[in-house]
């Protein structure tokens, strides 16, 4: 009797191992690969036509933008360095300003103009404000 029980522990072991097997290699699968959500900037140019020169930056292109998380910034880049060069500040402060505002405020965080920026030599001079507004909240090189 004593091989028989034996034999039925070996036979019930064996068994149990077989079973056992597949869960111990299981855990060693390697973790699939994740994409990586690598960020990047936007960059929005618009122009000085009527065509070209807000309905490239539409309020819901930026929102758009915004929410996707792997949008680091989103820049507003002008056609031309000099396209505001000919406005006077009542232009500048009653259209320009207030469009920009509007979309840099949809996140002044992530929202920021982006190069050279050529403004008027009297506005320069004598409006400070607008040279901030421009050189410090949407981060143009004012020149």
């Amino acid at each position: 009797m004593k091989k028989t029980v034996s034999y039925n522990i070996k036979k019930v072991l064996a068994g149990t191992m077989l079973v056992a097997l597949p869960f111990a290699f299981g855990g060693c699968e390697k973790d699939p690969v994740k994409p990586e959500n690598k960020k990047h900037n936007v960059e929005l140019v618009y122009g000085t036509n009527p065509s070209t020169q807000w309905q490239n930056i539409s309020l819901d292109t930026l929102y758009k933008y915004n929410s996707e998380p792997t949008v680091d910034f989103i820049f507003m880049i002008p056609e031309s360095t000099t396209q505001y060069a000919i406005l006077n500040s009542a232009q500048i402060n009653n259209v320009l300003i207030p469009k920009l505002r509007e979309r840099h405020n949809i996140n002044p965080n992530k929202v920021f103009g982006k190069g050279d920026l050529k403004l008027n030599g009297v506005v320069l001079d004598q409006h400070p404000e607008i040279v901030r507004f421009f050189a410090d909240t949407l981060k143009y090189n004012v020149i």
